[in-house]
């Protein structure tokens, strides 16, 4: 399961210090601007990847972050770009360890 949150940069601080729990540390995520995802929004998108349990339990500890679940069409291009750079991102290691 995938899922896409969307936050201002005036949260990033919060959202960074949150992120530093052993928890999001295990599941992982990635977080990259807006901009560099093809968005027209200011500030960055949260790519959390897990198990449906690690997903309700990532979304109650960011509950007073306020963050923006994404949905719909945006949801599906943004999700689709965090896919390939992760794909982009394997294929490369790929290619330096053969």
């Amino acid at each position: 399961m995938e899922s896409v949150y969307y936050y201002e940069d005036a949260k990033n601080k919060d959202v960074l210090t949150l992120l530093e729990d052993d928890f999001f540390k295990r599941i992982g995520y990635t977080v990259r601007e807006c901009k560099l995802m093809g968005s027209q929004r200011k500030g960055s998108f949260l790519y959390i990847k897990g198990s449906p349990e690690d997903i309700d339990r990532a979304e109650k500890m960011m509950a007073e972050l306020k963050l923006l679940k994404l949905t719909g069409e945006e949801n599906e291009k943004i999700t689709a770009a965090f896919v390939s750079e992760e794909e982009s991102a394997a294929c490369g290691m790929g290619m330096i360890f053969g």
